[in-house]
């Protein structure tokens, strides 16, 4: 019976463990280099999301009189309109949504920005000795156009392979736009 035991649960550990380690064909024969192929400009954005994970601290009640206070890491979604101007912040340990109304002087950084940039996909394959995780990396932002929806930042694996990001610079100015913006969001509360 133990052996029977033994033998389903090596079974299933082994089933479980298994990935799809076979290097995806090259296109065109494509030597594993840094190559990068670069879309077209960024038309007709419609949203803007951001990711950033944060400090939240999170009040669970035990009793009428005590309540513990918890520092959680949460994942933090920052989606910015673009036909409103608005930015909406949800916060995933608790739920909590919360709205923000930018300036015409703020969008227009961020319509810069994008508007001169290009997306670059890169082709890059990992060395024939090097082992990755078969796990899909997020990105750091979400760009949603009226055809597409682009994860910037994102990876095919845990390498880095098949990366996609803004061109030549771009991804460092649409990271330091959203962190001005983050640190100053008490300054952009929506009128009543």
């Amino acid at each position: 019976m133990k052996k029977t035991h033994l033998g389903i649960i090596i079974s299933v550990i082994i089933l479980l463990s298994h990935q799809n380690c076979q290097r995806p064909p090259y296109k065109d024969n494509v030597v594993a280099s840094t190559n990068e192929s670069v879309n077209s400009s960024i038309e007709n954005i419609q949203k803007v999301n951001f990711s950033s994970s944060e400090n939240v601290t999170v009040q669970q009640k035990q009793n009428q009189q005590a309540a513990k206070t918890y520092t959680l890491i949460s994942q933090n979604s920052y989606e910015v309109n673009f036909e409103t101007g608005e930015l909406l912040k949800s916060v995933q340990a608790d739920g909590a949504i919360t709205k923000y109304c930018l300036s015409n002087t703020v969008m227009t950084e961020l319509q810069d920005i994008l508007n001169s940039a290009k997306v670059c996909k890169s082709e890059d394959q990992p060395p024939a000795d090097r082992v990755c995780a078969q796990v899909y990396q997020l990105g750091y932002a979400q760009i949603t156009t009226s055809r597409e929806v682009i994860d910037l930042g994102s990876s095919s694996d845990g390498c880095g392979s098949h990366k996609i990001d803004l061109c030549n610079g771009s991804s460092d100015m649409l990271k330091g736009w959203f962190a001005n913006i983050k640190n100053q969001l008490s300054n952009f509360t929506c009128p009543n």
